[in-house]
C-alpha cells in the first residue's frame, strides 16, 4: 500500500468520523431496520424541499467535502490497485459511487420534516470527490 494513501486515509478518517454518528444498536439487523424505518416511513406524506439559503462555509459542508474525498480516495485505490481497473475506469466508478451516496443522502434530507435537499451540500460532495481522486490517482 502506498504511504501517501495511508496518510491521506488516516487524515480524512479523523475529520469525517464525527459525520458518521449513528444511534447505537445491539445487532447489525437493528441498524438496517432503524435506517429503513426512520428514513423511509411515511415518505408518501412528506413534501420534498430544496434549499439554496444555507451557507457555503459551514461544518456541514466540511463534512460533505471530507467524506466524499475519503470515499473517492479509498474507492479509487480499491478499484485501481486492488481490482486492477484502468485509471479512467477507476475514476469513473469512484465518482459514480461517491456521488450516488451524496445524492441519496440529499434526497433523503429533502423529505425530512426539519431539513431540505441542499444544492450546496451536493456541490461540496462533488468537489470532495474530485479532490479525493486527484490526491490518489495518476492524472
Amino acid at each position: 500500500m502506498n504511504i501517501r494513501m495511508i496518510i491521506i486515509s488516516l487524515l480524512l478518517m479523523s475529520f469525517t468520523s464525527i459525520s458518521f454518528g449513528q444511534p447505537k444498536a445491539e445487532k447489525l439487523n437493528d441498524v438496517g431496520q432503524h435506517f429503513f424505518t426512520k428514513s423511509f416511513s411515511n415518505i408518501q406524506n412528506q413534501q420534498f424541499k430544496i434549499t439554496l439559503s444555507d451557507s457555503w462555509f459551514s461544518e456541514d459542508k466540511a463534512h460533505h467535502f471530507l467524506t466524499s474525498a475519503f470515499l473517492s480516495g479509498v474507492g479509487y485505490y480499491f478499484l485501481y490497485e486492488e481490482r486492477q481497473f484502468s485509471n479512467q475506469k477507476s475514476q469513473q466508478g469512484t465518482m459514480i459511487f461517491s456521488l450516488s451516496l451524496g445524492l441519496i443522502k440529499e434526497i433523503r434530507d429533502g423529505f425530512k420534516p426539519q431539513n431540505a435537499f441542499s444544492v450546496k451540500d451536493f456541490v461540496a460532495d462533488v468537489l470532495g470527490a474530485v479532490v479525493g481522486i486527484m490526491l490518489v490517482s495518476d492524472l
